[in-house]
């Protein structure tokens, strides 16, 4: 598909605009509301046929270093991507996987704690449940903000979609923050390890029902999730209750597996000791059968404490089984996840054989690490391929805490709960474009990165897609306390005096894909109201500005008279949704 074409074609109120989308012919002004989307047919993007063969050094440049940092960071500023740029790929790609240190834990509000106290550590306290619960919200959106040169947040993210866990079900904020503090210290580890992690993490334990999985009454949620949704995935359904990768014989073995296992300190206000226990009473300790697509394997039965050891035995079962082509079926399962997230939701029969087994091969040669498999992918011809830059909608938190980032808006210290207007106002917008962190909508995480057919598509509505405009329109009047100024933001540009390079130098610094000349003239005539031949006058009042010494109130008006209605449009155009 023609990336600018699909939000273009959902646009409602026609506004004449005359920007050329691909094809030289009108379109309308994308952020005047919405309507129908074109048929999935029409929409499809021409995919690549390039593999995992690394891309010389003459092809990192400008282009394919932003496009590195754009999906792997929450909207890299230009400083972020010339830095990237000046260096190799392999001097970026270290910079994006190094070890960060561990964030203090979110201060809280006063009362009920003293300033610069946090809660997670302390009793659950039911009065003011609720404000952390929101204040922990708003502190990890400040940790996107602030993330600086790294993978990690974007990582956390990933984990929460795919481990997905509601604070609305949990309702215990010292929970959610353990396991966001789990993704955060294993968002490069080794994905074996984080499986079984997660599963006796406490808030996955509570939200997955695990406390009431016992001996003679087995709750078969968590379950299913860990073969469904966690791990191997269900492959095409053969018949009722067999999904080829697990049947429904599967899941109520691997509940007998997990009997036993709960957690602690669930909203105690006696304890701040959070954990999970496993009680041996409570274990299931008969042999469990498994059926054909796990090769008819029994796990043995054990008694008292070694009835733990179970877990073991299961995830070492689900993580043997391999496709026909002897390449593990986890690690496929997984890396299509992983393609999804950072490269594209479609994945044909070109993408499957050249690019996701050879992924899954690392994967799993590499015994379940992470690292390897995004490295070569973050090195693959395939990722650079132009096929591949600004063909991802933005999602509701990239969009959003980009905006802020590449706006080089000032935020507070994470360390003040002044923090919490501006992050929770970010937060709440993000949801109302539909996605609202630590509150996915189920179990199997936003809709973007599982529904066939639209996938990233359902971003955009009729609703989400004027919210999208109301948003970057209020960070020029102030919103949650934070200012943008515009005319700093301009002068970090090469040469924000020249007109023409301004407008390039912003294009290149917001947008995936460069814009067409048809467009370049519109910002200029139309947008900023110059007439043909009149360019110079954007000329002579910057440099007056600069010159005046104390930079005057009416000359910084001159200024913003052109300039705001510039970058209004531009942080409005199709463009600016794509990444």
């Amino acid at each position: 598909m023609k990336r600018r074409a699909f939000l273009s074609g959902i646009a409602g109120t026609p506004v004449v605009n005359p920007i050329d989308h691909g094809a030289g012919t009108p379109a309308v002004e994308p952020a005047s509301g919405a309507a129908t989307k074109p048929s999935a047919d029409k929409r499809r993007l021409i995919r690549s046929t390039k593999g995992l063969e690394t891309i010389s050094a003459a092809e990192w440049n400008s282009k394919t270093a932003a496009h590195l940092l754009r999906r792997t960071m929450f909207g890299p500023t230009r400083a972020e991507i010339q830095q990237a740029a000046s260096q190799t790929l392999d001097a970026t790609l270290a910079a994006l996987f190094s070890a960060q240190p561990i964030p203090a834990p979110p201060v809280g509000p006063t009362p009920p704690l003293q300033a610069g106290q946090t809660w997670v550590n302390s009793a659950y306290d039911a009065t003011y449940e609720g404000s952390f619960g929101a204040y922990l919200k708003a502190w990890w959106l400040g940790l996107m903000t602030k993330q600086g040169m790294s993978l990690r947040e974007k990582m956390v993210l990933f984990w929460h979609n795919h481990f997905a866990s509601e604070y609305v079900d949990v309702q215990d904020s010292r929970f959610m923050y353990k396991q966001l503090d789990l993704f955060r210290r294993n968002a490069l580890g080794n994905f074996k390890q984080l499986v079984k992690l997660v599963t006796l993490d406490p808030a996955m334990l509570r939200y997955l029902n695990s406390n009431t999985n016992i001996v003679g009454r087995a709750n078969e949620n968590y379950a299913r999730e860990l073969q469904e949704l966690f791990t191997i995935g269900k492959g095409p359904e053969i018949a009722q209750g067999n999904y080829t990768n697990y049947t429904e014989q599967d899941v109520q073995a691997a509940a007998k597996v997990l009997t036993g296992f709960a957690d602690v300190g669930y909203r105690s206000t006696q304890s701040a000791v959070i954990d999970y226990t496993f009680t041996s009473t409570r274990h299931d300790t008969t042999n469990k059968q498994f059926s054909a697509a796990y090769g008819n394997a029994v796990i043995q039965g054990k008694t008292g404490a070694d009835g733990a050891k179970e877990l073991d035995d299961l995830l070492a079962l689900i993580f043997a089984q391999t496709d026909t082509d002897g390449i593990g079926k986890v690690a496929k399962y997984m890396c299509r996840k992983l393609y999804r997230w950072f490269v594209y939701y479609e994945i044909d029969g070109t993408v499957e054989k050249n690019v996701i087994a050879p992924l899954a091969t690392i994967m799993a040669s590499n015994n379940y690490e992470i690292l390897p498999v995004l490295e070569a992918l973050f090195r693959s011809a395939h990722f650079y391929d132009d096929n591949t830059i600004g063909c991802l909608i933005k999602n509701p938190v990239d969009f959003v805490v980009g905006a802020v980032r590449q706006a080089g808006i000032s935020t507070p210290a994470l360390t003040d709960i002044a923090y919490y207007r501006p992050f929770n106002d970010l937060r709440g917008r993000a949801s109302n474009m539909q996605m609202n962190i630590l509150d996915p909508p189920n179990v199997a995480g936003w809709e973007a990165y599982y529904q066939v057919p639209d996938f990233h598509e359902v971003w955009i509505s009729t609703t989400t897609l004027p919210m999208r405009g109301q948003f970057t329109d209020l960070l020029f009047t102030g919103l949650g306390g934070l200012t943008f100024d515009r005319i700093t933001f301009a002068k970090t540009m090469s040469d924000p005096a020249d007109l023409y390079l301004l407008i390039d130098d912003l294009a290149a610094a917001l947008y995936p894909i460069p814009l067409t000349k048809t467009q370049k003239d519109y910002l200029l005539y139309n947008v900023m109201g110059l007439k043909i031949g009149a360019e110079y006058e954007w000329t002579t009042l910057w440099s007056t500005y600069w010159a005046s010494g104390g930079q005057t109130t009416t000359n910084r008006n001159n200024v913003l008279k052109l300039l705001d209605p510039l970058l209004k449009f531009m942080f409005r155009m199709p463009e600016y949704q794509l990444s």
